[in-house]
């Protein structure tokens, strides 16, 4: 089977390198999925789920914001934050999520308004992608 290099990089480490099967991941526009040989593409990244497969094995791994550049030699996702479902802390997202429910019922004002539902969004995100491994 084709196979096509994948580069996930954070702000702060390279999150994933290697030869993978195909990508499924969550841009501003919804779900794409990316195979080898895949036209050059460059999307925004929104709040979702990263799926790779590899050797026909599935892992997940929630994702907010950056980057996907697909070219012919390689994809480069580029993202804000990401991490396996497998490490993520339910408990903390969570808490999280009850913060910025806090939040948005108390209404202070429309920017601290954004930011909470920002916050709600992705910490339902990562929950979804913990429970869904």
């Amino acid at each position: 089977m084709a196979t096509f290099h994948l580069k996930v990089m954070t702000v702060d480490r390279c999150f994933y390198d290697d030869e993978v099967d195909r990508i499924i991941i969550r841009t501003t526009q919804g779900d794409v999925g990316i195979l080898p040989n895949h036209v050059p593409y460059i999307a925004a990244i929104g709040i979702g789920g990263l799926t790779i497969i590899k050797d026909g094995e599935k892992r997940m791994a929630a994702v907010a914001g950056g980057f996907v550049d697909v070219s012919k030699e390689r994809t480069v996702v580029l993202a804000r934050t990401c991490e396996w479902a497998d490490e993520i802390d339910v408990h903390r997202a969570q808490e999280a999520a009850e913060r910025a429910r806090a939040v948005i019922q108390q209404r202070e004002s429309a920017r601290e308004l954004d930011l909470a539902q920002a916050k709600l969004k992705k910490a339902v995100n990562r929950i979804r992608i913990a429970e869904d491994k």
